[in-house]
């Protein structure tokens, strides 16, 4: 069986700018990597995702009753195998935009499968950045490596020396939609470091959701007496 990943690079800022520079920057890796790699990329700018009104009523259809844009990106989500989320620190935590959607998502799986705690088995990677150099970038990683491991997902880190929970970076005190690309310009140090981190990431969260979906195709069998792993092998099988 061939391995089709099917990758989402969320950009989980409600402007154009650094987070949206350091994912593009990162997946340069995924056209040097021996996969087929399906890439969406998907931007919270322009998009209302309002926060968790905790109804319930998603927990008996599946389906979330506030009507803006939650919707299409839990499709995207579900549909995916990689999620790699690159986000500014907000409050030494994530933006706000996204914690309203994690909150919205979680919940509405409750209805959504027939059964809880599903193997969700998506890889994720954390690319992340803000104003300053301690500035809370490892503390909004942390919150999603949580998220990632309540809904039964795997958090991977870069490599070596560069990244240990995901990639972090700095725009060095600049408020500017563009300081990245400044700073790219400028060959600084420290921004070389953040986008070797950010592709170590990305390279390491396609490799293993190959080992995974390799392991899956092997053990299906076995795996789906226990549903809870029913939807991953459903979707498996529909891509190839």
């Amino acid at each position: 069986m061939s391995i089709k990943i099917k990758l989402l690079g969320l950009c989980a800022s409600p402007r154009k700018g650094n987070s949206a520079f350091l994912l593009d920057k990162s997946l340069e890796e995924v056209s040097c990597l021996p996969f087929d790699v399906d890439t969406t990329l998907y931007s919270f700018q322009g998009k209302q995702i309002q926060p968790c009104l905790s109804c319930f009523a998603c927990m008996k259809t599946g389906k979330c009753i506030i009507n803006d844009d939650f919707e299409e990106l839990r499709q995207l989500w579900i549909n995916s195998d990689v999620i790699i989320y690159s986000f500014p620190v907000y409050h030494l935590s994530i933006p706000g935009q996204l914690k309203a959607f994690l909150d919205r998502l979680g919940n509405a799986f409750f209805g959504y499968y027939p059964v809880a705690s599903v193997r969700h088995l998506k890889v994720m990677g954390f690319l992340s950045q803000g104003m300053h150099y301690f500035g809370g970038q490892e503390l909004a990683i942390n919150n999603l490596v949580l998220h990632s491991i309540l809904l039964n997902c795997i958090p991977v880190s870069g490599d070596g020396w560069q990244s240990y929970i995901g990639a972090c970076g700095w725009t060095e005190n600049s408020l500017d939609y563009d300081s990245f690309a400044k700073l790219k310009k400028e060959e600084n140090r420290d921004l070389a470091i953040t986008l070797t981190a950010a592709k170590s990431v990305v390279k390491r969260a396609i490799e293993m959701s190959a080992i995974v979906k390799k392991g899956v195709s092997q053990l299906q069998e076995k795996l789906s007496v226990d549903k809870r792993y029913r939807p991953y092998i459903e979707r498996m099988n529909e891509d190839h």
